[in-house]
Parts: C-alpha cells; structure tokens; sequence
C-alpha cells in the first residue's frame, strides 16, 4: 500500500470517526461499557457453566437409570404427546376444558367434601333407622314387604284401574272425617254383628218397634246424619249430572 493511499484511508477514518451517527454511537458504547464488560466476564465463565449443566445431568441420568427410567424415552414420549396435544382438534378442546376450570374446580371442592357428606347421609340414616325400630318397625323387613306388596299389586292391577285408584285417592275419600266416619261405621257394624247375628235366633223389629227406636236420641242421631248425607250426595248428584232424567223430573 503507498503511502498515497494510507494517507487517504487515514482521512477516512478521521472523516467517519468526526462523523456525528458515529460519535454518538460511540458515546452509546461508553456509556454501556460497564455492561459489556460484565456479559464479556460471563461469556469466559460460560463453558464452566456448561460444564456443571453436563455434569449435573449426567448425575441425574446415572440415578434415573438406577431407577430402572430411560429419560431419552421419556423425552421421546414427551414430544409425542406435545405433538397430539398441538393438534388442532386437541387444542380446541384444551381450549374448551380451560374455559370450565373454575367449575371443575367447584367439583374439586366439593368432592374433597364428599366423604364427610357421606360420612352425615350414613349417621342420619342409623339415626332414622334406630327411632323406626324404637316404633316397632324393622327397617330392612319393611322395605322387603314394601316392595313385594309394590309388585304383588303392580302385577295385578290394570291401568284403568290404578287410574280410578288415582282418582279415589285425589278425593276426600282419606280426609280425616270421611276416615273417622268410615271408622265409627266399621265400629257400629262390629257392635251390631255381636248384638243380633251371633244370637241363636237373630231380634226381629216390627213397625212398632221401629216407631219406638226412633225415639232413642242415638237413633235420631243416626237418622239425621243419613237424612243430611242423602241432601249432600243429592247435591253432589245435582252438580255433577245436572242433565239427568232424576234431575228434569224434579224441576217439572
């Protein structure tokens, strides 16, 4: 090189170096210089560094192997599994599943309650259990008499007729005062029966007889409820049929 052109390159550079990009640039470099020198003190420290990263796992490796663990085949099933759950349809419904976590997590809790909830079901039951032996109920034998009756009738009965039973059951059939009524008729007829029929020869009443009972004040008594209840069934009748022959006949 002559000293023509070293001469030239050496104003270059003095031209390039007054040049203000590059003085500012240079001031940039100086003011990070601390910071440059320090990332240059770890780059030297870097293959120590992983020189202790190998040897780590290495030491790692050796006590998986011990362990009977093949880490290479658990990487490779790692990025297997990596692959399948990066598929579109997989990640759809990751997507799905990560929108219902707070409720899975509600389910957590509550099933982490599970147990003590159970725990109260079984005491409540025993508790139960023990007052209805107290009543003089056994529990297990109720309920096989339960069922055998459920299906004895279930097995017997038609569909017309549990509808009419229905339709029984929905009236005041089994209101308290029809069920005392029906139990005080079931008393009487109970009475009477050991009052005349198991006599040898059963009384016999004429008219003067039914002309002196009707003066008993329970005989009246009866008698007014069978007059009042034919008024009722009448109205009920009425109400119910209002076409009937029994009913035009009655306002002619």
């Amino acid at each position: 090189m002559s000293d023509v052109q070293v001469s030239e390159r050496s104003m270059s550079i003095t031209q390039r170096l007054n040049e203000p990009q590059t003085q500012e640039m240079l001031h940039r470099l100086l003011d990070h210089a601390e910071e440059l020198d320090k990332l240059l003190q770890a780059a030297r420290e870097l293959p120590n560094l992983v020189a202790i990263a190998v040897d780590l796992f290495d030491s790692l490796a050796r006590q998986a192997a011990d362990q009977g663990i093949d880490l290479e085949q658990r990487a490779t099933d790692i990025l297997k599994l990596v692959k399948k759950l990066t598929e579109p349809q997989n990640m759809q419904a990751l997507s799905s599943l990560v929108d219902h976590l707070p409720k899975l997590q509600q389910a957590a809790g509550a099933a982490e309650e599970l147990p003590n909830l159970v725990a109260i079901a079984i005491d409540t039951f025993d508790e139960w259990a023990a007052n209805l032996k107290n009543e003089g109920i056994e529990l297990e034998q109720s309920l096989k008499n339960g069922l055998y009756a459920a299906l004895y009738l279930g097995g017997k009965i038609r569909k017309e007729e549990l509808d009419r039973l229905g339709y029984l059951l929905q009236s005041d059939v089994l209101s308290e005062a029809s069920v005392e009524t029906v139990s005080l008729a079931g008393s009487a007829l109970s009475s009477c029966r050991q009052g005349s029929c198991e006599h040898p020869v059963p009384p016999r009443i004429g008219l003067f007889g039914m002309l002196k009972a009707a003066r008993d004040p329970n005989t009246q008594r009866a008698l007014a409820f069978a007059v009042q209840f034919s008024k009722c069934f009448g109205g009920m009748l009425e109400a119910k049929h209002p076409n009937s022959p029994v009913s035009q006949q009655s306002q002619s």
